[in-house]
């Protein structure tokens, strides 16, 4: 039995043909494989056979709704709690490339570069090199010398005229208020820091501040008038009420607009206009303080005239950035007519002459005004140049506002006071 089983597998074995170990025969006839042994008559391979239905399934049939079990069932015909055979969040591929509606995130178009028209021409490198140079912002250039005769006010355009007419009637209503007595003099003066300092907040009201304009004036005009009724003691006092009314403005919501900014703003106006022209009231305490005033006058009016003559004859060098129409030679200019009028003018005028022939007074007064005017004048100048406006304010024709005209002034009048205080020139 065995034997026959060897025999039965050897015969198998024989049927067994590696087609690679054949000479391939070149001779080619059809249905005789190139590797046989030329049998064109032998079985096709397996997997020649037609396909067959594996899956256990009924046969279909030519008609492909044969297979069906009922016929077509449109959505009409879905209830309601069907559940859809589509994964939600997949879209149809074909609505993305085909969708007629307009065209979102994941069009195509998007990322197709705009050509350009037939007859746009290219443009040129050069040209775009051009226009980016021309957009980017040139820095100025650093002052120079200017030519004789474009000094201090060359450039501002003032009506000489009306100016000089303006400043004779603003020393004739001062001679007039300092005639009549010390009443008059504080009540003119309290009026000139009040509109001063209503020139001042509406000045920062225009730049986009909102300060508590009437809290500041009120405060500016007590000052002056504190001062005079309770010297220097008032002082403190109004500025500590003026803090606390400040900021209780903004805290009840008065003006909530930007807290810490616009306080601010409301407290600068009022130190840089009611406190240092509160001294005013502080040397009308003295009898002879119509005289002190009178001289801290004098010496701001001789700065500014000084300064203005010689800028506009020898102006040539720039002097400050803040206010490019002032020179150095202007400078120069006012500081010495400041000096010299003290010591040639307010040296006869009592408290600062009130000894003949003495004039140490006089010169240091000189001294001290000719430092504090230009100080005064440029940092009005910086405020301004900072809001973006050339004048404070137009009551005065050809010299703009009173803080225009009394910038130098405000700083001058603490410098005569205490100057007046260091050399013991007060009678109380």
């Amino acid at each position: 039995m065995n034997e026959q089983q060897g025999e039965s597998r050897q015969g198998e074995f024989d049927e067994i043909r590696i087609l690679g170990l054949d000479a391939p025969d070149d001779q080619i006839e059809p249905g005789r494989s190139v590797f046989g042994s030329g049998s064109s008559g032998g079985e096709l391979p397996h997997w020649s056979d037609p396909p067959v239905d594996v899956s256990g399934g009924t046969d279909l049939g030519d008609d492909p709704w044969s297979g069906l079990e009922d016929g077509p069932r449109w959505s009409d015909d879905v209830p309601d709690d069907h559940e859809s055979q589509q994964p939600v969040g997949d879209e149809d591929a074909a609505a993305v490339f085909f969708d007629d509606g307009p065209l979102g995130s994941s069009s195509s178009v998007e990322f197709d570069p705009p050509l350009l028209p037939p007859d746009e021409p290219l443009s040129n490198p050069a040209d775009e090199m051009t226009m980016v140079a021309a957009e980017e912002p040139v820095a100025p250039a650093p002052p120079g010398p200017v030519p004789p005769g474009t000094g201090r006010a060359a450039g501002s355009g003032r009506d000489m005229p009306m100016a000089v007419l303006t400043g004779v009637g603003l020393g004739a209503l001062a001679l007039v208020a300092f005639k009549i007595g010390t009443n008059a003099t504080l009540a003119l003066t309290t009026v000139l820091l009040v509109v001063a300092a209503s020139e001042f907040f509406l000045a920062v009201r225009r730049a986009g501040y909102q300060p508590a304009s009437l809290l500041g004036v009120t405060a500016v005009a007590a000052l002056n008038l504190a001062t005079y009724w309770r010297f220097e003691a008032a002082v403190p006092l109004v500025l500590a009420l003026t803090v606390l009314f400040t900021m209780f403005w903004y805290l009840t919501g008065i003006d909530r607009q930007a807290p810490l900014l616009n306080a601010s703003v409301t407290l600068l106006g009022v130190l840089y206009v009611g406190f240092l022209g509160s001294f005013v009231g502080l040397m009308l305490t003295d009898p002879n303080g119509i005289g002190m005033l009178l001289a801290a006058v004098l010496c701001t009016v001789g700065y500014d005239t000084g300064g203005l003559v010689v800028g506009r004859m020898a102006g040539r060098s720039p002097l400050s950035a803040v206010s490019p129409n002032k020179t150095m030679e202007g400078l120069i200019g006012g500081m010495a007519t400041c000096f010299a009028v003290a010591v040639l003018v307010v040296g006869r005028i009592t408290p600062f002459g009130q000894d003949p022939g003495d004039l140490s007074s006089a010169f240091v007064l000189g001294v001290v005004a000719a430092l504090a005017a230009p100080l005064g004048d440029l940092c009005e100048s910086m405020i301004k140049r900072d809001l973006g406006i050339k004048d404070m304010g137009s009551l005065l024709p050809g010299h703009g506002g009173l803080m225009d005209r009394f910038d130098a002034l405000l700083f001058v009048l603490p410098a005569t006071y205490f100057a007046a205080r260091l050399m013991d020139l007060f009678a109380t």
